[in-house]
């Protein structure tokens, strides 16, 4: 089983923590039940020849490399092996780095570790060594593979995205109203608009602008139900939000809002100003736009100088044309029934010639301290990992479509930006 350095290795096991037994048990499983060849100092180092210079040969010769967080999560050596990996992986693409959770790794132990490490996405092992489904996940991250259904990552019922869904809170408000949403097919895309016009079409005694009012009323009461209150506790973000501010800041500057002291941004989707990023202050103009009073309440006491109104993304009634340099918004445009198109447009009218738009959207949750990638499929626990970037290339080609240019696409520790710049 041992081999000399000159060979390439599929993936770079450490060797060197307390939980050296599990994993060399692992490394036995990787080769007997998926035929791969990864490296472990325990077989491969030749005694009496300097170890971390072999060790530095071995990680330049491995197609991938896995981190493992144990209970006493990463010990220092363990610790460079890792930043090393991470900066191969900024200059080579395809090389992987696989964050990899073993049996009675807690929350404090995964704490310990570089929060920029946390964008990778996880194999939890916490449930054993010997679970089938954590096992062919990291099988298929060795390979370069995406693990198919049978590694299909679901939100607990405790979770804040489960208790109550937004469409729950819906139907609850507008049933004493006669509008029963039960008829309605739960499925991805479905925007507030085509919601409307199902509801008027089943209702035709009802007035129709009395059933857009009310569908409409009904979907902020849900907003303001489900992320007024939010707290950092509940935003994935904090888990680095040094690194976040810094990553935003530095995009909005790449895509060319240099000087915040002249800039009119406007933030659509603001909430209740959880994440007050540092540079919110120095903005010439900050206008703050959400769908909850009560969540723009508390944003104006937390960001200075904010400016705020109660508007839909998708019309942002009372906002002048033209009148702004940025247009920012975080984690909004894979909210539930919001309708994509409508909101780009709002966006295209509100900005200025050479204006700049910045939307993200999330792709990671914490949830019980497990970090899982995608966003919820409608009507379950599931979470879909190809969906956020499903949603990101919607809005591009939305963009594309009114006529922005320098188009691109970021992905950040948390969430995928979409950029562009309005040329008329």
């Amino acid at each position: 089983m041992a081999g000399t350095l000159l060979e390439g290795y599929d993936v770079f096991l450490s060797h060197r923590s307390p939980d050296k037994p599990m994993v060399e048990r692992l490394a036995d499983k990787l080769v007997e039940e998926a035929q791969l060849n990864p490296f472990l100092d325990r077989w491969h180092l030749i005694p009496g020849e300097p170890w971390q210079e072999s060790l530095e040969e071995a990680l330049n010769r491995s197609r991938c490399v896995a981190v493992f967080v144990g209970p006493s999560g990463v010990n220092s050596w363990e610790n460079e092996e890792m930043r090393a990996a991470l900066s191969r992986r900024v200059q080579e693409n395809r090389f992987r780095v696989i964050p990899v959770l073993l049996p009675g790794a807690d929350q404090e132990a995964r704490d310990k570790l570089p929060s920029f490490l946390l964008r990778f996405t996880w194999v939890d092992l916490t449930a054993g060594i010997d679970d089938p489904v954590a096992f062919s996940r990291l099988v298929a991250g060795i390979r370069g593979q995406a693990p198919g259904r049978s590694g299909v990552q679901k939100l607990s019922t405790g979770s804040p995205y489960i208790l109550k869904s937004v469409r729950e809170i819906m139907e609850d408000a507008l049933r004493p109203e006669g509008i029963d949403l039960a008829s309605i097919p739960r499925g991805l895309g479905a925007t507030i608009s085509m919601l409307i016009r199902r509801c008027q079409l089943q209702y035709p005694n009802l007035d129709p602008q009395q059933v857009a009012q009310k569908i409409n009323g009904s979907r902020a009461l849900a907003y303001e139900e489900k992320y007024a209150q939010r707290s950092q506790k509940e935003d994935e973000r904090y888990r680095g939000f040094e690194e976040w501010e810094t990553e935003l800041h530095a995009l909005l500057r790449h895509v060319g809002i240099r000087d915040f002291a002249r800039c009119r941004a406007i933030n659509v989707g603001i909430g209740n100003g959880l994440e007050k990023p540092f540079f919110y202050k120095d903005f010439k103009q900050l206008l703050g736009v959400d769908l909850s009073a009560k969540a723009l309440a508390r944003a104006a006491q937390v960001i200075a100088n904010l400016a705020t109104r109660r508007a839909e993304a998708e019309e942002l009634e009372g906002v002048a044309s033209n009148a702004f340099d940025l247009y920012l918004s975080l984690r909004t445009y894979q909210s539930t029934f919001f309708d994509i198109g409508d909101a780009l447009f709002a966006a295209c009218r509100v900005l200025a010639s050479g204006g700049r738009v910045v939307i993200s959207i999330p792709y990671v949750y914490v949830d019980q301290g497990r970090l899982l990638n995608g966003l919820l499929r409608p009507g379950g626990h599931d979470l879909d990992p190809d969906l956020p970037y499903e949603i990101a290339d919607a809005v591009r080609r939305g963009l594309q479509n009114l006529g922005f240019e320098e188009l691109g696409l970021q992905t950040g520790l948390f969430e995928i930006y979409i950029y562009g710049m309005k040329t008329s």
